[in-house]
């Protein structure tokens, strides 16, 4: 497993309406735990109350290293990250606003400086 700040470490977001299998969407939290288990830098950038009702409450054991502040732009809270989590890449995935759900993911982490993540295409492999 690579080092959490280490060499080869991705940080990826992501959006919860339509994105998450707990909330409509193709992710499957396995997916996602997979990510933290390889040594990823894993957290929500989306309405994460559908994530709070599976796993009960956000624990420091939970695969979620940050969850977004909803009072801010999500563009703002991504270019944050990039800020203060060194790695090698930094991904969004969710949505393209009207095609695959009702926030506008792509726009976001493309102002952010993030590479972009359909949810379906994470969902078939793509990482």
């Amino acid at each position: 497993m690579r080092g959490l700040l280490g060499g080869g470490v991705k940080v990826y977001a992501f959006d919860v309406d339509d994105t998450l299998e707990v909330s409509n969407g193709p992710v499957t939290m396995a997916s996602v735990l997979q990510l933290r288990q390889e040594g990823n830098i894993v957290g929500l950038c989306g309405n994460f109350e559908p994530v709070i009702r599976v796993l009960g409450q956000l624990k420091q054991h939970d695969p979620f290293s940050f969850v977004w502040l909803m009072d801010i732009p999500k563009e703002s809270f991504l270019r944050a990250l990039r800020g203060v989590l060194p790695a090698e890449d930094y991904v969004m995935v969710g949505n393209i606003f009207g095609l695959s759900g009702g926030s506008d993911d792509a726009g976001a982490a493309e102002r952010a400086g993030f590479r972009f993540i359909k949810e379906s295409d994470f969902a078939e492999g793509m990482r």
